[in-house]
């Protein structure tokens, strides 16, 4: 009767050992995962100075300056009161009744900036802290920024003679 306990027991027991097996498997695996994850992880925050943890407010405002548009420029951009903009250019103005910025309405002592590239009008608060983070326009984002005159291909370019 001893042979047979003993096999009817093999089974199970082996069964469950695999269970066990398996088990610590997939657990050492995971976590095998989540320790490269985090070697990784260390690794990029120290070779990458710009890390989150480290900007400070000065390093996110000089980054913002250098994306957008400077002082001088936005300067040079035509500024005109509400009213004035009604009366001389009643095509573009008219056409929108509010800045697309704040959604505000425009007042008739409003300060409004006209973009030259694309010619829309938005409050000057509202369009100069926008160029100075984005160099496009809001609406159609084209850039207002001056650019160089386009040169064609054959005058950049030397041509090969074989």
């Amino acid at each position: 009767m001893n042979s047979t306990e003993d096999s009817n027991d093999s089974p199970q027991m082996g069964k469950f050992a695999y269970a066990i097996g398996f088990s610590t498997a997939i657990i050492a695996l995971l976590f095998m995962i989540a320790l490269s994850a985090y070697f990784c992880n260390r690794a990029n925050q120290s070779t990458n100075p710009s890390s989150p943890h480290g900007t400070t407010s000065t390093d996110q405002d000089s980054v913002a300056r250098e994306q957008g548009l400077d002082e001088e420029t936005l300067s040079s951009y035509p500024e005109l009161l509400y009213s004035q903009a009604k009366l001389h250019k009643p095509d573009s103005v008219s056409s929108t009744s509010s800045c697309s910025i704040c959604l505000g309405e425009y007042k008739d002592t409003d300060m409004l900036r006209l973009l030259p590239a694309c010619g829309h009008v938005f409050h000057l608060k509202c369009v100069d802290s926008w160029l100075r983070l984005h160099p496009t326009c809001p609406i159609c984002r084209n850039s207002p920024a001056p650019t160089p005159l386009a040169t064609p291909l054959a005058e950049v370019t030397p041509l090969a003679i074989c």
